[in-house]
């Protein structure tokens, strides 16, 4: 893992500065070269590869640098080999080079892994990053880097961001809340100088080739055995160990020298742990408990949005923040089950999607269901991705700021797909996009490489081909097809689970608690009040009528800390 920059036509401090700005990212080494085009710059952090994996890498055809984990490089090797080619296939990046210097930009085709990469080849630099988005590549003009703080001379709000960010409570999209600040596309290639789009995602890996007939139980299973076991590092590594399907199978898969980590939250209808533990004991894995209070959040909730760069509204990041600030003190690279719910149907708005009543052991959320009945099927999954809490803003922010409905439709109508499967999509686009945000920033501020094997590239061609009712099945079970594949590999405590959580805060009791002073201070500064984004008496008296799961306090408080951090200078 590595964070890379780079100028085009720039000059050298301008490049050192940017990476100044990422040394977190990249604490074992530091280069930077000129190539034909442009300036490139890394901070590494080096995992394996050693002298090999030194960057800027020069390749017989252009300048290189790579942040990322390629899980084919052994049959990438042999493959460079009958080219003529031999390389040295302890380093990811020497290996990605060799490929670019065969097939150019297009190299990144035969990648499997997660990355984000820069490669001038005397005429043009390309950005290019994986098809999940999992390492995040960001330009402004003719500058590009790892992440948005390089690229900031100046701050201020790109408004139709700012729309999709109170909807969904992400960006959703290449554009970032910083104007003229974008991200390269998953699966995208960017070309600068003039940051032209020359593909806007993976063709490989896009929804509506059809359902795959072939894909039962048994063939997922042994992908996901395969995608597990191949992210899987040498040496001593860290597993997030919720108590859930995918924590737990990714696991129970992942063999070797594993320790498991597990953020626990000591509070009624929050705590997890019997499952981690029962899980850890259960696979043999010693098991580190992070006490994740509400001192503790409250402490990390400024660091974790200044880390992030852009507000991804979910509490239980918090919660992440403290599991990798305990991991890097053990490890450095961390497994996680990430993906698992957004690829596979893991959400009971899954199930909403074509039912008016919730199915056996979705009672609990019946108000969603009831929410969103009567809908056309783009209305209803638009509603069951809208997080908006028009109470808690000023009507004039929110009318300068309308949400995304008309460009959602369009989207969800695009290549004709069926009502779950482009559902899927958004769900993919929308959902996944924030939480991988939240797994690269969160674990790259303690220098340690997150791994999400979900994401690899077989399961990824899995899910884009999965029928609707290997998402939820005729009973209404969620993530039908893949607890399936997953369930021999768990424990029974685990397999038996129907109480879905996903790293549950009770922010509403904490606001009303040990968080009213900071959340009152907040509310009552002039700086809040002049801004004229939050209606901040609405927003003081909603906090004795939250939730206990609330998140839309949670967001717009964040969204102020977010100015305060980056807008206020």
């Amino acid at each position: 893992m590595c964070g890379i920059a780079g100028v085009v036509r720039g000059d050298a401090r301008a490049l050192e500065g940017m990476l100044d700005r990422m040394a977190h990212r990249g604490p074992d080494g530091r280069g930077a070269s000129n190539g034909g085009v442009a300036r490139l710059g890394c901070v590494r952090l080096a995992i394996r590869g050693g002298e090999a994996g030194a960057q800027p890498l020069r390749t017989r055809r252009g300048l290189l640098v790579f942040n990322g984990e390629i899980y084919n490089a052994g049959e990438l090797v042999k493959e460079l080999r009958w080219h003529g080619i031999d390389v040295d296939g302890s380093s990811d990046t020497a290996v990605v080079g060799a490929l670019t210097d065969v097939y150019g930009i297009r190299a990144v085709d035969r990648l499997n892994g997660m990355y984000a990469l820069a490669y001038d080849d005397g005429e043009t630099v390309w950005l290019a990053r994986d098809p999940a988005g999992v390492k995040p590549l960001y330009w402004r003009g003719d500058r590009f880097a790892s992440e948005i703080g390089p690229l900031l001379e100046d701050a201020s709000i790109d408004p139709a961001a700012m729309a999709r960010w109170l909807t969904f409570h992400w960006t959703a999209g290449d554009q970032t809340l910083f104007s003229g600040v974008r991200r390269v596309p998953p699966g995208g290639i960017v070309a600068l100088p003039g940051g032209r789009v020359v593909r806007g995602d993976d063709p490989g890996l896009r929804f509506g080739a059809g359902p795959n007939p072939a894909l039962d139980a048994a063939r997922l299973r042994k992908v996901l055995e395969r995608a597990v076991g191949d992210a899987v590092p040498e040496g001593r590594f860290g597993v997030c160990l919720s108590g859930g399907v995918d924590s737990t199978v990714v696991a129970a898969l992942a063999r070797g020298d594993a320790v498991a980590y597990h953020g626990r939250v000591a509070e009624e209808g929050c705590d997890e742990s019997p499952f981690a533990r029962a899980a850890a004991e259960h696979l043999g894995l010693p098991l580190v408990e992070v006490d994740v209070t509400a001192g503790a959040c409250l402490d990390a909730w400024p660091k974790v949005l200044a880390a992030l760069e852009e507000p991804a509204a979910g509490p239980g990041s918090l919660g992440q923040w403290l599991v990798a600030r305990r991991a890097a003190a053990d490890v450095r690279v961390l497994l996680s089950g990430c993906g698992g719910d957004e690829l596979f149907g893991g959400y009971a708005r899954a199930a909403a999607l074509d039912r008016d009543v919730p199915p056996p052991g979705l009672e609990a959320y019946a108000p969603l269901f009831a929410r969103v009945r009567d809908l056309a099927p783009a209305d209803r999954a638009f509603a069951l991705l809208d997080r908006r809490d028009p109470a808690l803003f000023r009507r004039s922010f929110l009318e300068a700021h309308p949400p995304p409905l008309a460009d959602f439709a369009d989207r969800f109508a695009a290549g004709n797909l069926d009502p779950a499967t482009a559902a899927a999509r958004a769900e993919r686009d929308i959902v996944l996009p924030a939480l991988l945000h939240v797994e690269d920033r969160v674990t790259m501020a303690f220098g340690v490489e997150g791994r999400v094997p979900l994401l690899d590239r077989r399961l990824l061609r899995s899910a884009v081909r999965m029928p609707a009712h290997g998402r939820v099945d005729a009973d209404g079970r969620l993530k039908a097809l893949f607890r399936d594949a997953a369930a021999p590999h768990l424990p029974p405590a685990v397999r038996d689970r129907r109480d879905k959580m996903g790293f549950p805060l009770p922010v509403g009791d904490w606001l009303r608690g040990p968080w009213r002073a900071f959340a009152g201070d907040l509310l009552a500064d002039r700086r809040t009040r002049e801004r004229g984004m939050l209606d901040t008496e609405a927003c003081a008296a909603a906090i004795d009528s939250a939730g206990r799961y609330d998140r839309g306090l949670f967001a717009a408080l964040s969204l102020e800390l977010w100015c305060r951090a980056f807008l206020d200078g």
